[in-house]
């Protein structure tokens, strides 16, 4: 993981994504039938002119999340850090964890993404989800204005 991993969808945008961050997502597998859900925000920006996107950095769980087995809710640790982020930098944006192999999106997931792009409010021309599984993670993009989820495939 000290490369950039580039990630393409179907709508022909491209996806980087840093090998810190990478790094970070493997850390907080579930590898463990004890672990817990993690979660955290993923930070970095959009290029307007090819309208591909860069995560440079993402959050980690933080002590007032609410988190489960199953579950995770981010709490205020995660927007404080927001807060504090110089342009072009901002949220774009979540990671979790799910206990499987190989991640899919819930139906709790589809929910909250919609939820997501709904208040983005146009901030970006799209949101990027991650959920990481035990062998590896997955990459999603929903477009803010058609709301259509587009899965990544690693290039």
């Amino acid at each position: 993981m000290t490369s950039i991993k580039k990630i393409t969808f179907q709508n022909k945008i491209i996806l980087e994504l840093f090998p810190n961050v990478q790094k970070l997502l493997y850390s907080y597998r579930q590898i463990e039938s004890c672990s817990f859900e993690s979660g955290g925000i993923l930070i970095g920006y959009e290029n307007t002119r090819s309208r591909n996107f860069t995560v440079a950095n993402a959050t980690r769980p933080q002590p007032s999340d609410v988190r489960s087995r199953l579950a995770v809710q981010l709490k205020s640790g995660h927007y404080m850090t927001m807060k504090k982020l110089d342009s072009p930098y901002g949220y774009i944006g979540t990671w979790h964890t799910h206990p499987t192999q190989f991640p899919t999106p819930s139906d709790v997931d589809l929910a909250d993404w919609k939820k997501c792009i709904q208040i983005n409010c146009n901030t970006t021309s799209a949101l990027i989800f991650i959920i990481v599984g035990i062998e590896g993670f997955r990459v999603w993009l929903c477009d803010s204005t058609t709301g259509y989820i587009y899965e990544g495939i690693a290039l």
